[in-house]
């Protein structure tokens, strides 16, 4: 973890396996806790990292590893999420359909529109080889 002006940052990689959703998700929440930010804000960070790592781990496509990394900066917190799988912007897709039932609900396709919903912006890059999704979560 390094420090830097007027803010913290945190930069992990883990393996393409299981255990990365929990083990991500549990270092930016032990990140982010010491920062005094709200319990919205940090569940936010969390469910966002939960989603973005649990849809390499069980969609990806060529991902060995992952790299989460996490700043808070100016009153936001940054996630960067990037792996080297194939390409996928995992924002092309459209929002799930609204449902009225359950048996109207269609199953998947909710973690992204919770990861639009709870961040402030959301952006998918190809860097060379490289998938990178960049979420701001406001601090509330």
């Amino acid at each position: 973890m390094e420090t830097g002006r007027g803010g913290a940052d945190l930069s992990l990689r883990f393996p393409n396996q299981p255990s990365a959703i929990e083990d991500s998700c549990a270092a930016v929440v032990q990140f982010l806790q010491p920062l005094g930010l709200s319990a919205r804000t940090l569940h936010r960070a969390e469910v966002i990292v939960e989603e973005l790592v649990s849809n390499l781990v069980r969609h990806g496509n060529g991902v060995g590893v992952l790299d989460v990394s996490a700043a808070f900066r100016d009153g936001q917190v940054k996630l960067v999420i990037e792996d080297d799988g194939e390409a996928f912007n995992p924002f092309d897709r459209p929002d799930p359909r609204p449902f009225t039932s359950l048996e109207d609900a269609e199953l998947g396709g909710l973690g992204i529109l919770l990861v639009r919903r709870f961040s402030a912006s959301a952006d998918y890059q190809r860097v060379g080889e490289r998938n990178r999704v960049t979420v701001s979560v406001a601090s509330a």
